[in-house]
């Protein structure tokens, strides 16, 4: 996953996030209807991308019943004579926009190969995008993220109750209609619209997960699938988060010999983890004030560590980020962290799907003093300041039950598809790749020798082998490195 899944506030969600603000389709632009049933607009004056909106049940068990708009977007082939199709992207999350990416320009920027032979698709899930949900924050400042005590415990439970609430009352039934399986109906609804028999697709981080729930859905639909950055639903949360934190030790480790070994960094010439030690232990002291944001506390530091620690290196400099950031805590100014930490971050859609499909299962104070005390022993300095965690305790009071809890996706009867992962994968460890494609009958799993989170955005190898399977059709070994 990644910052928001959505990353996840995955350090997808930072890649997400570079891409820029939302344009909407400009009202002066005459729409065009097409026989699909979408109309599409210039999203902006002049430029190739076009915006549309595609009506939705609400509720799937209940086709007749109420509809909603979710936002699509495509950019056509350049070779509309000669293309394959649509090639729809997901960027993760839960709760990244796709059609806010596509909008932006994401196409040119991260799809240049795939230009020629695809139209290049995207949607915002329901919950995200411009109907973002705005209920509250996926952790509340001020309200304990790592419990010390039983109280600070009820604290942590009574914040993700109020935030769930609050949800409910502002946006109602749509909050009992965010789980995974949900938007997988809504992308074959837009899979429909846009006249395609097969979906192609390209899933990253929470996408994966998005496109093994389609395909266990659909399997009939599915035409050339790829699926980076694996997120197992069989996994549940203890495992992952001890995976996790082994794969975000691993990767602080290596943030700290990038910034021994580059001028660039911010860090370069300093013991990396004892300036990191020494900012968080007197932030745990004495909180850094910062205008407009609650205090930067040491938790508030360590929360940043999901968005910064997964590299996402086609999308932005997040290991730059991070040594700035800790420079600067050193001299007083945690803007930065308050910036790029979950505490504060107003992504409600990622924990409200998150929720829905990755509960954290707490029991209690007991089993959650015991689940951080295990990511300790397992990474000294990380501990459980993983994602896994922060939806653990974003989760942990939330008052609609979970529709589509952790279990196993097997999927058969589709055509081979290929799933690929890095090494070291913070948000979305090795493991889980592998896991995955013990599910999946005749997958082709790809592991490219490379640190970050996912392949798409740190791995030129995989990339070109994602190049190679789309446009021609050409899988690599069924079990292969690069």
């Amino acid at each position: 996953m990644e910052k928001r899944w959505y990353a996840g506030v995955s350090a997808m969600v930072v890649a997400v996030g570079t891409i820029g603000a939302v344009l909407v389709p400009d009202s002066a632009t005459a729409a065009t209807a097409t026989p699909a049933g979408v109309s599409w607009s210039e999203c902006k004056p002049g430029g190739v991308e076009q915006c549309g909106k595609l009506r939705v049940p609400l509720d799937w068990a209940k086709p007749a019943g109420r509809t909603i708009e979710i936002a699509v977007a495509r950019v056509p082939a350049k070779d509309q004579a000669h293309k394959l199709g649509s090639l729809m992207f997901n960027p993760g999350g839960p709760g990244g926009g796709g059609a806010q990416a596509l909008a932006q320009g994401a196409a040119d920027k991260f799809f240049t190969e795939y230009r020629d032979r695809y139209d290049v698709v995207s949607f915002d899930p329901r919950g995200s995008g411009d109907g973002s949900l705005d209920c509250g924050p996926v952790l509340r400042p001020g309200v304990p993220v790592f419990p010390k005590n039983k109280a600070e415990y009820d604290a942590m439970v009574a914040s993700s109750r109020a935030t769930g609430l609050q949800c409910l009352k502002q946006h109602g039934e749509l909050m009992r209609n965010l789980d995974t399986r949900t938007a997988a109906r809504d992308m074959d609804a837009f899979r429909a619209a846009l006249g395609d028999d097969k979906l192609n697709y390209l899933g990253v981080s929470y996408g994966s997960y998005l496109g093994t729930t389609y395909a266990q859905l659909f399997p009939q639909r599915v035409g050339r699938m790829v699926l980076d950055g694996i997120l197992d639903h069989a996994q549940g949360p203890t495992r992952l988060m001890l995976a996790e934190a082994k794969a975000m030790e691993k990767s602080f480790d290596k943030f700290a010999a990038w910034c021994s070994a580059d001028a660039q960094c911010a860090l370069h010439g300093q013991d990396v983890g004892a300036a990191w030690d020494k900012v968080v232990a007197k932030a745990d002291k004495t909180p850094l004030q910062v205008p407009g944001y609650g205090p930067v506390t040491g938790d508030v530091m360590r929360m940043s560590l999901p968005s910064l620690l997964p590299r996402v290196d086609r999308a932005g400099d997040v290991w730059g980020a991070l040594a700035q950031a800790i420079a600067l805590a050193a001299n007083g100014d945690g803007s930065l962290f308050a910036e790029l930490t979950y505490v504060g971050d107003p992504g409600t859609e990622y924990v409200a799907v998150s929720c829905m499909d990755f509960p954290g299962q707490l029991t209690g104070y007991a089993d959650a003093k015991a689940r951080m005390a295990r990511a300790k022993k397992i990474a000294p300095r990380v501990g459980a300041a993983v994602e896994d965690w922060a939806i653990t305790a974003a989760c942990a009071g939330w008052p609609i039950k979970p529709s589509n809890p952790w279990q196993p996706t097997p999927v058969k009867g589709i055509p081979p598809i290929l799933i690929t992962s890095t090494t070291v994968d913070g948000s979305t460890p090795l493991s889980q790749a592998k896991g995955l494609a013990r599910q999946i009958a005749g997958s082709h799993l790809l592991v490219a020798n490379a640190y970050g989170h996912t392949t798409f955005f740190n791995a030129p190898c995989a990339q070109a082998a994602m190049v190679t399977y789309l446009i021609d059709g050409k899988l690599p070994p069924k079990r292969s490195t690069c």
